[in-house]
């Protein structure tokens, strides 16, 4: 059977630049999630560090909307450019471990899996954690497996770090860096350049360290809780969804082939390029089955592990010149990855349409634009409605949550607020009439919104008119 045919560097950037345009303009095509709504908000209170994430996603958000405004395109372009990045230094490191066919593969893996068709569209701290722990990988394998020159340490070092800043699971990353080097490179532990890369690691991470200290260490208290740090019982089904989720990120014919790869274990371990590989998608996937086991575990969770279990499936394929098994990977990729994007194209409705939860808000901020006085304040019950009523009410007003709602940078940002002598518009699900009453002293109701779409779940408002002011 003939040899795959190998795409040019050039072609290949060139493709995934046309690729990183088409998922831009399809982004445009679909509302920002409540989460994205409230990275952008964050963007717009730069600090270093929040009661649920380090500050990566807000950084890079309030660049993009800073050249080119506050639209759906350029906070989600944070998401198309570390997605983009992330599949390139896969290919990258694909390319320097086997050869340059073996990294087009990976990166034409990298682009067609469902991880990157969520990826290339939410624009949430899991991009910037991709797009650095990808880069990390890239020159930390360089560093410690490689020619270990200077300039790969102290990048590692700072890639490293930048992913710590964006979400705090990139610890992960350096734990089996630290493991590989534990097993098969001690003599790194008395070099000068490892200790350096540490050092810009923990100069990059020291500002959410500082906020953290400033704050009674809330944020990785919170992420501690948040990952069932203190759950005991073992749930076996957890831990099924969560290997049911790693095949549905890498698709099913790409997971079954990186079993194989992992089963093979002779064929790495006795390369420590191939053995650093296996070390970072091993220790990260291993470590997050095992919380699997008493808490539920985010779908998202596992993507990081995926940037170096691609190469290893690459190189599976390409060793053994499986050319058919790469097509059926490749087509049964692409096809999850379609379900993912065009839910309603294949059927997928009601419950099952991914896409549910984008549409409602949207149609529910226009009747609150409706309804609007000048000299309303404008609230909401939850911080993702808050985060969206903000992004697309005319002139972006500040919105608040003056009911009872989980902690969040709401809770700071409003606590100077006197709502007894403010009026407006709240916009909430179920009654809350009530509750409304004890804080603004007077409450109506104005408007039931309902939001209907023909194959999304029905989405259903109360909008009510508070305080005496208006």
């Amino acid at each position: 059977m003939r040899p795959m045919p190998t795409p040019s560097p050039r072609q290949a950037a060139l493709a995934l630049v046309l690729i990183a345009l088409l998922q831009s303009l399809y982004n445009t095509t679909l509302p920002l999630s409540g989460d994205e709504a409230y990275y952008w908000v964050w963007a717009k209170t730069l600090q270093a560090g929040y009661h649920d994430h380090p500050p990566g996603i807000a950084v890079l958000i309030a660049i993009t909307t800073g050249l080119l405004g506050d639209g759906v395109f350029a906070v989600r372009l944070v998401a198309v450019a570390c997605t983009a990045g992330a599949a390139w230094f896969i290919g990258a490191i694909a390319a320097e471990v086997y050869d340059r066919r073996t990294g087009m593969l990976a990166l034409g893996l990298a682009v067609m899996l469902p991880a990157a068709a969520a990826g290339f569209t939410l624009a949430t701290p899991d991009a910037p954690l991709l797009l650095f722990w990808a880069a990390g990988a890239y020159f930390a394998r360089r560093a410690v497996a490689g020619d270990g020159l200077w300039r790969d340490f102290l990048l590692a070092g700072l890639a490293i770090g930048c992913g710590m800043a964006s979400k705090y699971t990139a610890v992960l990353l350096p734990a089996a860096i630290a493991v590989f080097v534990l097993v098969r490179r001690r003599d790194l532990l008395a070099s000068k350049r490892t200790w350096a890369a540490v050092l810009v690691a923990a100069l990059a991470f020291a500002p959410v360290v500082w906020w953290n200290w400033r704050h009674g260490f809330e944020s990785f208290a919170f992420q501690y809780r948040h990952g069932g740090g203190e759950a005991t019982a073992i749930r076996w089904g957890s831990a099924a969804d969560f290997i049911g989720g790693l095949g549905l990120l890498l698709s099913p014919v790409v997971f079954l082939l990186l079993c194989a790869r992992v089963a093979l274990w002779r064929e790495w371990w006795r390369d420590d390029r191939r053995t650093f590989l296996m070390a970072c998608f091993l220790l990260p996937a291993v470590f997050l089955l095992y919380k699997a086991l008493f808490a539920k575990i985010q779908l998202n969770w596992g993507a990081p592990a995926i940037v170096t279990a691609v190469p290893l499936v690459a190189d599976f394929i390409v060793a053994r010149n499986l050319r058919r098994t790469a097509i059926a990977a490749a087509a049964v990729a692409l096809l999850v990855s379609a379900l993912i994007k065009w839910p309603l194209a294949f059927g997928l409705s009601g419950k099952l349409n991914p896409h549910n939860r984008l549409h409602g808000p949207e149609t529910a901020a226009i009747a609150v634009e409706e309804l609007r006085r000048p000299g309303d304040s404008i609230f909401a019950d939850h911080l993702q409605r808050a985060s969206l009523l903000r992004f697309y009410l005319s002139g972006h007003p500040r919105v608040a949550i003056p009911t009872e709602s989980r902690f969040s940078e709401y809770s700071r940002w409003d606590s100077d607020l006197d709502f007894r002598t403010m009026h407006g518009l709240y916009l909430g699900e179920g009654d809350k009439l009530a509750e409304l009453r004890q804080v603004f002293g007077s409450a109506v109701l104005v408007r039931e919104v309902v939001a209907e779409r023909e194959g999304f779940r029905t989405e259903r408002y109360n909008l009510y008119r508070v305080g005496t002011g208006g």
